[in-house]
């Protein structure tokens, strides 16, 4: 799919359960907040995982910008719940086992990605060595996705529902920094 298939059109509307509660979709914030839309690997990903510690530094900032972050995945919504009791977060994360949101995005589940898992593996090693911190997913990743890997895309929606920017990542490729959301947010 083309890096700016949506850029100019009002985003595809979804619903899908939160695990903080309720069900939360971008079109929820229309008329009064700008949306971070984060489709992620989610939490069998630890680059996920620090992507979300980042955003989650830079929250506050991105509120008063009068901005939302949605982070969406196809974690269960139990295992959503599971690691929110250990590891809180911020911003809603929306739960999307069936991958229909994600569809709807074309944001594309992958073949097998023996690279993709190893270096998840060692980013996981790394952070338990250096920094004695542990961050389990909730379930093995085999166990969940057979060895698959899922592509990642951020959307930037302004307040009327348009996607003003699409970033369209690999597997394991980095995120838009904070600073780049932030900044591309203030341009709204």
């Amino acid at each position: 799919m083309d890096d700016s298939a949506y850029v100019g059109r009002t985003a595809p509307e979804f619903k899908l359960a939160a695990a903080h509660g309720g069900d939360i979709g971008p079109q929820d914030f229309r008329g009064s907040k700008h949306v971070v839309l984060w489709f992620s690997k989610g939490l069998f990903c630890p680059f996920c995982r620090r992507n979300m510690a980042q955003l989650a530094l830079r929250y506050p900032e991105i509120q008063g910008l009068g901005a939302e972050v949605l982070q969406v995945t196809h974690n269960t919504l139990d295992e959503a719940r599971g690691y929110l009791k250990h590891y809180p977060m911020k911003f809603p994360y929306l739960c999307d086992p069936d991958r229909a949101a994600h569809e709807r995005y074309g944001v594309e589940l992958l073949g097998m990605n023996l690279g993709g898992f190893l270096a998840s593996s060692a980013a996981v090693v790394v952070d338990l060595v250096t920094k004695g911190e542990t961050t389990p997913p909730p379930i093995p990743y085999f166990k969940r996705y057979a060895g698959k890997d899922t592509a990642q895309a951020v959307f930037v929606l302004d307040r009327a529902g348009v996607v003003r920017a699409e970033h369209r990542l690999g597997p394991n490729a980095p995120l838009p920094s904070a600073s780049d959301l932030i900044s591309a947010l203030k341009k709204l």
